[in-house]
């Protein structure tokens, strides 16, 4: 007899929300049970779309019998809170990227589900779609030759009305910062990921457009990554129209470029053609922060499903998740102290 899904509620009724809940509904392992927002107005909205209950307490929400796991997408520096509250009430797990906007805040998170025996996973889905999986994989097994230059760049655009709509974006103590942290660092996670350990890095950060945020709208990060490969990172916010997020990787044996999600180059000396040929664009939301496909969240939410499921770690779980944020941390750290050269 099959088992009955497993009961996930939504806290933290925002936009991302709605993306959270139509991609549990593609997930036959998972079923929406509930909702909630400090928002009356919010919780309801989301509630009669998804037709579920909703609620404005949480220890309401967290109540609900049928509950097994929050889903939460509150603003970022609320997560390990609210995760933990969760934890302590038996739940299991999943946040928005980043895992919180702290180093400490994220191993405060990651203890209490170890504490609890619950499972915690950060929504960090674009390792989960096709064509990074494929870098990944060539990269571990070496069909780049020895890493030579590994680089990100996320020119993307937001208008000062998406700054004006949620005042907690951009500032430091909700968002951590600005364009590196929140919009990057999908991008970010991906090319530590791919590419291993960043051991040093120095960055500049500016507001040269959005000079009403906290954080920066535009960045640059030099790396040097432990296997001796160097790299760029290019964050921003500020750049108009936006353009969708490239990855470029390196190494002797030849070059693979990921435009968005589809890979538009694969020069390998051994002449393989491109194993992924553009496929079906999934929206990223350059330009418009909504006009972003639920896939990716889809297959982070199976995960996790197949996790409580199987009573292990979710792929990306909170260990995980830390170490995309300590970068993000220190490159943030290196802006704030570094002095420039002048020549």
């Amino acid at each position: 007899m099959d088992k009955p899904s497993v009961g996930i509620g939504i806290l933290g009724c925002g936009k991302v929300a709605a993306v959270h809940a139509e991609a549990i509904k593609h997930v036959p392992d998972l079923k929406l049970v509930a909702v909630c927002s400090r928002s009356a107005t919010s919780a309801r909205k989301l509630a009669e779309r998804f037709q579920v209950p909703w609620h404005t307490d949480i220890k309401q929400f967290l109540a609900v019998p049928s509950l097994q796991a929050a889903d939460i997408c509150t603003p970022s520096g609320t997560h390990s809170a609210l995760g933990c509250a969760a934890a302590k009430c038996g739940k299991h797990v999943l946040v928005e990227k980043p895992i919180d906007v702290s180093l400490a805040a994220a191993d405060s998170l990651i203890e209490a589900c170890e504490r609890a025996g619950v499972r915690l996973g950060v929504s960090l889905q674009s390792r989960f779609l096709d064509a990074p999986r494929i870098l990944k994989a060539a990269v571990d097994t070496g069909r780049f030759g020895t890493p030579v230059a590994a680089s990100a760049y996320i020119k993307w655009y937001r208008t000062p009305d998406y700054y004006r709509s949620a005042p907690w974006r951009g500032t430091i103590s909700l968002d951590g910062g600005g364009a590196l942290i929140n919009q990057a660092i999908h991008t970010v996670d991906l090319l530590r990921w791919i590419m291993g350990p960043v051991e040093a890095l120095n960055a500049f950060s500016a507001r040269r457009v959005h000079s009403q945020i906290e954080g920066e709208d535009t960045m640059v990060t030099a790396l040097r990554f432990r296997s001796g490969a160097l790299g760029v990172i290019e964050a921003g916010t500020s750049i108009y129209p936006g353009f969708k997020r490239r990855l470029e990787i390196s190494g002797t044996e030849g070059t693979a470029i990921l435009d968005g999600d589809n890979i538009t180059a694969w020069a390998l000396r051994d002449g393989s053609p491109n194993p992924a040929p553009p496929s079906r664009e999934i929206a990223d939301g350059s330009a418009d922060p909504m006009a972003i496909d639920f896939e990716g969240h889809r297959r982070i939410m199976d995960d996790f499903a197949s996790a409580i499921r199987e009573g292990r770690k979710p792929l990306v779980d909170g260990h995980e998740g830390r170490q995309s944020l300590e970068l993000v941390l220190n490159a943030y750290e290196s802006a704030r102290t570094s002095g420039s050269l002048r020549t």
